[in-house]
């Protein structure tokens, strides 16, 4: 497998990847809130920030093969001195639409630990849009994701291998306590399973995955995990050292590890379990 993290403006780099070679790209670009991503300001004119996420979606068009699919996650935000909410996802949209991108899903994701608001409903969920160049020809392996029946014990299990997870998902998101423990200090970090889940059902194994804003490199350690190759492009060249030690310890996880049949509990416990496990191989060395 190949493992190809640069750093640089992936606007340009991306101009790098020969034409119909990625089958997926997967990214959660900066919102534009103020996060401190160092190099990167993210607070610049909604204009300008709507460009550049045309422009690379515009090349992750060119660089996806005809089945290729862009999962592009991306946060109602508060704007302004008013804070009134701007739903990024609905640009996201029309930035797929006027790339010729058909939406096949705009997935919702959940989760709890964040901070409270006292002005406002407290946001709990952020958007991952599906897109697909060709609506009638993409990948999707729905038996590789299938999670178990409500009902506990339900023999259908056995028989298919569980249900649908449908377009709604509950990922915890990455803690700070979670980040210590790796030793990450990129602000935002992707929960690892839910890449997997990603990878295994719009992707075949050899396939190659792209990240252009890369960060910490959960996307190419969840290709690792799952045999496909991973090309990731981060503007800050401080998260190279930390994604490449990721692909020592947590891109040695088992893909079992992620496997759908278990309760969320389950699920959790063992992620945990191999995680530690990984890190503690890395230190023992």
């Amino acid at each position: 497998m190949i493992f190809d993290y640069r750093t640089g403006d992936c606007r340009e780099l991306l101009k790098t990847v020969p034409d119909g070679t990625v089958r997926l790209a997967v990214t959660s670009p900066p919102y534009n809130i103020g996060k401190p991503y160092g190099k990167y300001k993210d607070k610049i004119a909604l204009n300008d920030w709507q460009e550049l996420i045309n422009d690379v979606t515009r090349e992750i068009c060119r660089v996806l093969t005809p089945d290729g699919a862009f999962f592009l996650n991306l946060s109602p935000v508060p704007l302004g001195d008013s804070k009134e909410i701007m739903p990024l996802p609905f640009i996201g949209y029309q930035i797929f639409k006027e790339n010729g991108l058909y939406l096949r899903n705009m997935i919702t994701w959940t989760f709890n630990n964040m901070q409270n608001c006292t002005n406002r409903l407290s946001g709990r969920y952020e958007n991952i849009l599906w897109g697909v160049k060709d609506i009638d020809n993409y990948i999707f392996h729905l038996d590789d994701v299938r999670i178990p029946y409500i009902t506990k014990g339900d023999k259908r299990l056995d028989e298919n291998g569980g249900r649908n997870p449908t377009d709604v998902w509950y990922f915890d998101r990455v803690n700070n306590m979670t980040k210590k423990k790796l030793n990450l200090t990129h602000p935002t970090v992707y929960p690892l399973p839910m890449i997997v889940r990603i990878i295994k059902m719009a992707t075949n194994p050899g396939d190659t995955v792209l990240d252009p804003f890369a960060g910490s490199g959960t996307s190419l350690v969840a290709a690792k995990i799952m045999g496909r190759n991973g090309i990731g492009f981060e503007l800050d060249e401080r998260y190279e050292e930390e994604c490449r030690r990721r692909l020592e310890t947590e891109g040695r996880i088992p893909a079992s590890v992620f496997e759908e049949k278990y309760d969320d509990a389950e699920k959790t416990r063992r992620f945990q379990k191999a995680q530690d496990k990984a890190v503690s191989n890395l230190e023992s060395l």
